[in-house]
């Protein structure tokens, strides 16, 4: 969701929201996401996919991984399991570990 991404997000991060909308009446999911990713990724990057909680990333990391993605990490627990001490730069940094 573009609120969670705005909130705040790892440097260098990218938005393709897996969801369009979420309101009391159901979810809207983003057809189109994987085409999206795959406009900016190659199946053979390395991807990191998290959001706030875990769940949309799980569910996103399991779509890329159905349409070839091979080299997908789920940022498992979402932004919120990252220690509160770690600056995003430091997140960074550990994110482009290989």
């Amino acid at each position: 969701m573009w609120e969670d991404f705005d909130r705040g997000h790892v440097a260098g991060a990218r938005n393709v929201p897996y969801y369009l909308s979420v309101n009391p009446h159901g979810k809207e999911r983003n057809l189109d996401f994987v085409d999206q990713v795959a406009a900016l990724h190659s199946t053979h990057d390395r991807l990191i996919v998290g959001c706030r909680s875990g769940v949309r990333s799980r569910l996103a990391t399991a779509d890329l991984v159905a349409a070839g993605f091979t080299k997908v990490k789920n940022l498992e627990g979402g932004y919120l399991s990252l220690p509160k001490s770690v600056s995003y730069k430091q997140q960074a940094a550990l994110a482009n570990l290989h």
